[in-house]
């Protein structure tokens, strides 16, 4: 099961800012995939708290977005 209360304590405050600002459906940076995975215990272990967003063409990779 998800520990998402864990998650968020484990973030900082503007990491939990940027991520309100972009909204539940906005694209995840590679910074905060990376505060994501650290909060969630270390590289990709935040996987599951975010997935592939939509397509975004097929010249870009697909993005990803909080699940």
């Amino acid at each position: 099961m998800a520990d998402v209360k864990g998650l968020i304590r484990g973030l900082a405050p503007h990491e939990i800012d940027q991520i309100h600002r972009i909204g539940p459906a906005g694209r995840l940076t590679p910074k905060l995939l990376h505060a994501i995975d650290r909060a969630a215990g270390g590289p990709g272990e935040g996987r599951g708290y975010y997935v592939y967003g939509s397509s975004a063409g097929t010249d870009r990779p697909r993005p990803f977005v909080l699940r």
